[in-house]
């Protein structure tokens, strides 16, 4: 199974990254996902003080785009290799968000690290991506 069936199976109907649509809506879904499976963890783990702060830090990248980022990526012309990559930055968050269940005070920390670089890496796609082609009359 690739990439973007994996996306699929976890996500049914996941739009994929075809055109500025298909990229946002798959962007919010994926966010959406890693997000309402961390949410819970607050509560469960009783997080308070910095860790709390680091915590809903991390929470926040998944309820709001980088407009930044996105930008850029919205209109780009993109090739296989920048959808793989995208695809698999992908699937890399929606597995760190199956694991938010078995996560616990102890592995907090690293799980929110392995959630920031996911974080990290779609910005980095998303940046990379080169602008489409303009056209002048």
């Amino acid at each position: 199974m690739d990439a973007l069936e994996a996306l699929r199976a976890k996500i049914p109907g996941f739009p994929g990254f075809e055109d500025a649509d298909a990229r946002r809506l798959s962007d919010e879904e994926v966010r959406a996902y890693l997000g309402e499976a961390m949410a819970p963890l607050e509560d469960r783990l009783s997080l308070a003080g910095p860790q709390a702060e680091r915590f809903e830090s991390t929470l926040l990248r998944a309820e709001f785009m980088n407009q930044a980022a996105f930008r850029v990526y919205e209109s780009a012309k993109l090739d296989d290799a920048q959808n793989a990559a995208m695809a698999a930055a992908d699937v890399t968050a929606i597995e760190l968000a199956d694991r938010a269940d078995a996560v616990d005070a102890s592995t907090l920390d690293a799980y929110l690290d392995s959630v920031n670089a996911v974080f990290d890496e779609r910005d980095r796609i998303m940046k990379a991506s080169a602008p489409a082609p303009t056209s002048f009359p």
